[in-house]
């Protein structure tokens, strides 16, 4: 074998494949799952702690990070994400297909339920919720809900579970544009009632909605993402009359469990803030 030949699997400077994953890229990719998850500076010994890695080599992919704008110096021996690293989560979050991301939470909620399965992302310019993703129900009786269609925040367990979760000035911002209600055409609920209402969807980490007058029903759970940002929410709809048949608090906990398995697929790791102190 010549001395430019290479045994298959090894690189340029002799290593495994095995030795590469366990060696300085794999090294980097650890440092900035860490990295992503502080919140202002943070410290070199800290990163170093939470990845279980040697400060040395902590420093040493610091120092590559800080050359290519993903992180930068901060005050005293400190450093922080860099604007390199904003945009290029700013990029990914661009092309993100939640459509396709969301699918299989939806499923699981459809397979268990048959009742359409729904999925909207919150749409703070206009205080509105977006339908995204549908899995309509078999039962040829129901009510049909069409991708990119607009919700209401003040109707519907889709709306309500993205509304209780709002801090307080978007939450008086949504209430003072809200108009009347699709179906009965009634004005909101005032404030004073409505924060009761918040504060159960809160302690619940679901909102209930059943209409006898609107011939809906629906159970749904808000959807965070990265450093708790509220994502939207995932439910279920279905006519009253069928809702009335289910055991609510089952529903309830299937919602829950796709709701948190979904936003913790997008990085949402920490306890939910809550918006209202």
């Amino acid at each position: 074998m010549g001395m430019d030949d290479k045994q298959p699997g090894l690189g340029s400077d002799g290593m495994t494949v095995d030795d590469l994953e366990r060696g300085s890229g794999a090294r980097l990719i650890l440092l900035l799952n860490v990295i992503a998850e502080q919140e202002g500076d943070f410290a070199l010994k800290d990163l170093a702690q939470q990845a279980g890695l040697p400060i040395s080599s902590v420093h040493r992919l610091l120092q590559i990070l800080v050359r290519t704008g993903m992180l930068e110096r901060s005050k005293g021996t400190a450093y922080r994400a860099g604007r390199e690293l904003f945009r290029l989560a700013s990029r990914v979050l661009q092309h993100m297909d939640y459509r396709t991301l969301v699918r299989p939470y939806l499923r699981t909620l459809w397979d268990r339920w048959q009742e359409t399965a729904v999925f909207t992302l919150y749409r703070p310019a206009t205080h509105k919720a977006l339908v995204v993703e549908v899995i309509q129900t078999p039962h040829p009786l129901r009510h049909m809900l069409e991708p990119d269609t607009e919700l209401s925040l003040f109707w519907g367990s889709l709306g309500r579970s993205i509304l209780a979760f709002l801090p307080d000035d978007a939450f008086a911002a949504a209430h003072a544009e809200a108009g009347p209600g699709p179906i009965t055409h009634q004005p909101p609920a005032d404030l004073a009632a409505l924060g009761q209402e918040m504060e159960k969807i809160r302690a619940d980490g679901v909102a209930f909605f059943c209409s006898e007058a609107a011939e809906m029903a629906g159970v749904a759970a808000p959807v965070f993402g990265p450093r708790g940002a509220l994502i939207g929410s995932l439910g279920l709809t279905q006519p009253a009359y069928r809702y009335a048949r289910l055991k609510a608090e089952d529903v309830a906990a299937d919602v829950r469990e796709q709701a948190a398995a979904f936003s913790e697929m997008l990085s949402f790791r920490k306890q939910r803030p809550d918006p209202k102190g």
